[in-house]
């Protein structure tokens, strides 16, 4: 596989349930260096319904939530990060 075509997966926990999400190699720079970014997510399902999810990270902070306005994360990067890896497609 060609590195151009790779990913970097963030995974994150918040006591109830993981999830993740797949950045280019240059979004992920600036997120880890502190750039306001807001991306959509891959969407989750919840009780048989598919939410749309946001990632709004900005400087130390991570916020996730949804298109119906539930709240997944808001906090430090930090304490929610559980894996990050490349991945290639």
């Amino acid at each position: 596989m060609s590195e151009t075509n790779s990913k970097i997966r963030l995974t994150i926990s918040y006591g109830y349930d993981i999830h993740k999400i797949d950045l280019s190699k240059s979004t992920y720079e600036k997120v880890m260096n502190g750039d306001s970014i807001e991306i959509s997510g891959q969407g989750f399902v919840v009780e048989g319904r598919l939410l749309q999810d946001f990632w709004k990270f900005d400087q130390d902070s991570l916020e996730v939530y949804c298109d119906d306005g539930f709240e997944v994360y808001a906090g430090p990067i930090k304490n929610a990060i559980v894996g990050v890896e490349t991945i290639n497609l």
